[in-house]
């Protein structure tokens, strides 16, 4: 037996809640962008992934229950910049915090002490001590329907800590870092995340060369 959902006609609030519990582990993209005057913004999005030819990633933006842009979103079509970081175990708490909707012109880096480096390439900082940073810039933007946008960063810059890169691979290792991805919500709608877990090496996959 098995559960069947109409997903193009079920409420949007459950059509959500099913495919983030399905589409997992879902990376979490720490995004920080700089607002019209200046103000530091940083906020986690889920809903994101990896494009690689050409470097790239997608982010998909909600909007608030009024229709406006949310303030990463609104940044990005003003200034074109931001910095996506991948966070690890040891700033999960501070990720986690960063959720909470503030006021455009309060900066949560100030809220939560973390510190910067500037970038090479765009105005957005880069935060310290969370183990990568890609420096992106707008390439372009998809209206998705009332409540979503969908946007494309190119990638111009990757900053890795030294502590999870191998030199053999020429990358960062798994092996050497916890990165932190998001579940789907528990009983109390409160975010679930989980840690990257058990590694599997299984060689080149290959078919059998004849059917059992």
């Amino acid at each position: 037996m098995s559960r069947t959902v109409d997903v193009q006609s079920a409420p949007r609030r459950d059509t959500y809640r099913i495919l983030s519990s399905l589409v997992v582990p879902r990376p979490i993209a720490w995004v920080l962008t700089l607002g019209a005057s200046g103000s530091a913004n940083l906020a986690p999005f889920s809903s994101f992934m990896g494009i690689f030819s050409p470097p790239a990633l997608a982010v998909t933006f909600g909007r608030r229950r009024d229709g406006s842009l949310k303030d990463t979103h609104r940044n990005l079509r003003e200034r074109r910049e931001a910095v996506v970081h991948i966070a690890d175990a040891s700033s999960l708490e501070a990720l986690h915090a960063s959720g909470e909707e503030v006021a455009a012109e309060v900066s949560e880096l100030a809220l939560l002490g973390l510190a910067t480096l500037p970038s090479d390439v765009v105005a957005p900082p880069r935060l310290v001590g969370v183990p990568t940073a890609l420096e992106c810039r707008l390439r372009e933007e998809h209206h998705l329907d009332d409540s979503s946008d969908l946007v494309v960063l190119d990638v111009l810059r990757a900053h890795v800590d030294e502590r999870i890169w191998n030199d053999e691979l020429g990358c960062a290792d798994a092996e050497r870092w916890e990165p932190v991805c998001r579940l789907v919500g528990g009983v109390n709608n409160g975010p679930n995340y989980a840690l990257l877990g058990r590694r599997i090496t299984l060689g080149t996959s290959r078919l059998p060369s004849e059917k059992a």
